[in-house]
């Protein structure tokens, strides 16, 4: 009977000892990858010295994606700086012929004033041309360098606590005069409530929604400013009388380049609503939008009143 049993317990053994080994050896080989894995996802993959060990198929083919990806990253991180960099070159050159072009044009209205000539009208017509023009071609480069800061990463803020009305005050100097141009009623209403974000960016992004309302607000329409406080946030509501927009498109206003083809007309690139919801989202913010096609807008945007630790 021992004949018979010791051979099938050595068996047992032998099997009990390779499940062990091959158990422990999975388990090492799903810790490696694991280790790379969030190495690659912290930003920190290093390529390490691999010993003349026999490793498996699946480790070695990770680890050399795994390589192939950080070259790739770094090569893509390159390529973004050098856009940045080219993109900030042609619109500093720019700037120069613009500011020219508006100069001489109001310099030749103004020296047209004086004279007496029957082609008054014409030339002061082709004047305004000429200055619409260049305030298109001006916003189009604005956009450009608005868009290469996205693509690059460079909404770098800085949050502290400051009161909110002097974000009001500038996005009200900046849109007086196209609103009386356009004879809207513009209103906006005075605070005394402080949160917590960045001066610069958080006006960019209010003007953003506040230049969309006025777009889109008929002449002798309303566009008004207001803010709410709650117990942990600020919420600033942007409301106009404007065309509205349909429920199907509400989830899309705030993408890249989304322009609606009610609006395809008008100028514009499809960027200032989705720069206005990337400044929110770095500084602990979001954006909300409530509208019934024509029936007008209200863009919310809520502010954090401390500041959260980014650690």
């Amino acid at each position: 009977m021992w004949s018979i049993v010791l051979p099938v317990l050595i068996l047992f053994c032998i099997c009990v000892y390779i499940a062990i080994y091959l158990q422990k050896r999975e388990k090492k080989l799903i810790s490696r990858i694991q280790e790379m894995l969030d190495d690659a996802i912290a930003g920190t993959f290093r390529e390490k010295h691999l010993d003349e060990s026999p490793i498996s198929a699946i480790e070695n083919d990770m680890w050399r994606f795994l390589c192939d990806q950080e070259v790739a990253v770094k090569n893509l991180a390159k390529e973004k700086e050098q856009m940045q960099e080219q993109i900030s070159d042609i619109s500093h050159q720019a700037v120069i012929p613009i500011a020219n072009i508006m100069l001489y044009s109001q310099l030749l209205a103004e020296w047209l004033e004086t004279q007496k000539l029957e082609e008054k009208q014409e030339i002061q017509n082709e004047i305004a041309a000429i200055r619409e023009q260049v305030g298109t071609l001006d916003f189009l480069i604005e956009s450009l360098v608005k868009l290469s800061r996205l693509e690059t990463g460079i909404i770098s803020v800085n949050i502290r606590r400051q009161p909110l009305q002097s974000v009001l005050e500038t996005v009200k100097n900046q849109f007086q005069v196209i609103a009386a141009q356009k004879e809207i009623q513009f209103e906006v209403f005075d605070t005394d409530e402080i949160a917590a974000f960045d001066l610069k960016w958080t006006i960019e992004a209010l003007a953003n929604i506040v230049d969309n309302a006025m777009k889109y607000t008929p002449y002798g329409g309303k566009v008004k400013i207001y803010v709410l406080p709650y117990t942990s946030l600020v919420r600033v509501d942007i409301t106009d009388t404007g065309t509205g927009i349909a429920e199907a498109e509400q989830a899309s206003v705030f993408l890249r380049f989304y322009r609606s083809k009610k609006v395809s007309d008008r100028p514009g690139v499809g960027i200032g609503l989705y720069l206005a919801r990337e400044v929110m989202k770095a500084q602990n913010g979001y954006i909300k939008l409530s509208s019934k096609e024509g029936e007008g807008s209200t863009f919310s945007m809520f502010f954090m009143k401390e500041e959260i630790s980014q650690k």
